[in-house]
């Protein structure tokens, strides 16, 4: 029989562990038909066995030979016959008792998955036909394919798994021999340290049977372990005699083994302890918001942060003087504003190249707030990187995502396969480039900050439009506009929603400013949030709300509607 490019048919013999249900389901989602076979199914091994195209064997170590002595006189000789087992050479040797294909796999991950960017080990013994299409299902779930013979495959097993492994356990029993708790501990420990005790309680919180498989069955592990048992003994004695020298000698011997991997793990590291420094200053403010400490906070000024962003260089025109505290979203200053806990608030209105920020139009409608100026600043970015970076070292380019956006034509010509990541603001894309100590990336940010912050600034002034601009808008506690606030200022925001939808409620409205001769500088709409067709409709007309004409007309929309706001003026 010819053997198919792909196969009909899929038989798991495991296929109710994790693993194997995690592959039912993978193999299931690319549209193969799966055959099961494992403890308490209708279907035995060795009818799984004579009907499958391919037959994997994922049971535990210990198992593994039995079950495949079991079934190899039931494996068509077009079939091919697998194993996800973390040993090879035995496995492999008695599979090949069959007159199947033969490939022996060894995935590098658990169920937790996914795929993408893991490690699958292959020893394709009898290949046959077969082994394209292996690859093949793997390469295009995004895994990497390592070819290795059996014996090869376990000597590097015996150090990769289970050297490791019995390491990090033997780490595990010391914490619980000392009889220190795990919260104490990690309440002194540093980010290295922490990742160390995490990693361990990742391992120690999987099946003790699996990693006794590790240790137990691969007949290369026990002469490693000894090997690993007479370093800690050797540097025990050192360190019993205070032997400061030894130390160094010993330390720097290890050093020399690792010395080509040592820029390309700080690198790498240097991303997880980021991420941990992250989470607990996340565990941090979430613990301070509980206490209420940033209520009690008082400023002059609310600003949209964090510090060094283009609303925070707006913030610094409209007041240098001002005290700031900076809020995380727009909902968070204008709360500020109506809780008393700042005198005014800034927050960007208007973007020339992207339009409008929706969240200030929902905030200035439904907060007890209003309008009293506006700062028009001039948006300029630039590309920074560590020191050091050059262009070409650049993949990913992380920035707030209207500033990729605004940035749009130019990055697309100079960084064409460089990833684009979207980030809370310019300023905290660069912050955890800094943390991370990322060679390979760079943010977008204001060019004034990148100049002030002595940065390596890769590309100046990268915005696709040279007259970019954003509007912020200035905004205080309360509602009602004074005559005294409105001297000098040339524009009124107003907001309106109609009781119900009605065809021609809104050129009623605009007909009162074309006939009194008023000029609209803005017109939009946004979702009510109440119920569909429902809009709120937000409209800037030159002048101020005392204009004898615009007084009228203000007089006559609030009839019509069921609820008008004045916003402000600026």
């Amino acid at each position: 029989m010819k053997i198919p490019k792909k196969p009909q048919t899929i038989g798991i013999i495991g296929g109710r562990g994790r693993m194997g249900a995690f592959f039912d389901k993978l193999f299931e989602k690319d549209g193969y038909t799966v055959l099961i076979s494992d403890k308490r199914t209708k279907l035995s091994n060795i009818e799984l066995a004579g009907e499958a195209d391919v037959v994997i064997v994922t049971v535990p170590i210990a198992h593994t030979e039995k079950v495949i002595n079991e079934i190899t006189p039931y494996v068509r000789k077009d079939a091919l016959l697998a194993d996800f087992t973390g040993l090879k050479e035995i496995p492999v040797k008695a599979m090949l008792k069959s007159n199947a294909a033969v490939i022996g796999l060894h995935p590098m991950f658990n169920d937790a998955g996914p795929i993408a960017g893991q490690t699958v080990i292959a020893c394709p013994a009898r290949p046959k036909k077969w082994y394209p299409w292996v690859k093949d299902f793997f390469q295009k779930h995004g895994a990497k394919i390592i070819e290795l013979k059996p014996k090869e495959h376990d000597k590097t097993m015996a150090v990769v798994q289970a050297f490791v492994h019995f390491a990090d356990i033997a780490f595990g029993k010391t914490l619980k021999d000392l009889k220190i708790p795990v919260t104490k501990y990690l309440q002194l420990a540093s980010p290295a340290s922490d990742i160390k005790i995490a990693f361990v309680a990742r391992l120690l919180a999987q099946d003790p049977d699996l990693y006794a498989s590790m240790e137990m069955y691969n007949p290369y592990a026990l002469k490693i372990l000894r090997k690993y048992g007479k370093s800690v003994r050797e540097l025990i004695k050192i360190n019993k005699n205070a032997n400061q020298k030894k130390f160094v000698k010993y330390f720097n011997d290890a050093t020399s083994h690792l010395k080509n991997y040592e820029k390309e793990a700080y690198e790498e590291t240097n991303f997880i302890i980021h991420s941990v420094l992250e989470r607990r200053k996340r565990t941090q403010d979430i613990e301070r918001i509980k206490k209420g400490l940033s209520k009690a906070e008082k400023s002059d000024l609310a600003v949209l942060g964090p510090k060094n962003t283009y609303t925070d260089l707006a913030a610094k025109k409209y007041d240098k003087k001002a005290s700031i505290v900076y809020y995380p979203s727009i909902a968070d200053v204008f709360d500020a504003i109506s809780e008393g806990r700042a005198k005014k608030g800034v927050v960007p209105l208007e973007n020339l190249i992207n339009g409008t920020v929706r969240e200030t139009f929902d905030e200035l409608f439904n907060k007890n707030v209003k309008i009293i100026d506006k700062i028009i600043l001039p948006i300029r970015h630039s590309l920074v990187a560590l020191n050091g970076v050059k262009p070409n070292d650049i993949d990913t380019i992380s920035s707030h995502d209207q500033a990729l956006q605004q940035c749009r034509k130019i990055l697309q010509k100079k960084y064409p396969t460089a990833r684009r990541i979207p980030n809370t603001s310019t300023i905290a894309a660069l912050s955890k480039i800094i943390g991370q100590r990322d060679g390979h990336s760079a943010a977008i940010i204001p060019t004034e900050i990148a100049k002030k912050m002595s940065l390596n600034i890769l590309d100046e002034n990268i915005g696709d439009s040279s007259e970019n601009n954003t509007t912020f808008i200035i905004i205080e506690k309360g509602s009602n506009i004074k005559p005294k606030e409105a001297e000098g200022k040339t524009k009124t925001a107003i907001a309106f929603k109609f009781r119900k939808d009605k065809p021609g409620s809104l050129i009623k409205i605009l007909e009162n400013f074309a006939a009194n001769d008023i000029n609209l500088t803005r017109i939009e709409s946004r979702p009510s949030r109440h119920d569909i067709g429902n809009y709120i409709f937000y409209l800037d007309f030159e002048g101020t709300p005392f204009d004898k004409k615009a007084k009228q007309i203000l007089k006559n929309i609030s009839k019509k509607v069921e609820i008008m706001k004045i916003l402000g003026v600026y």
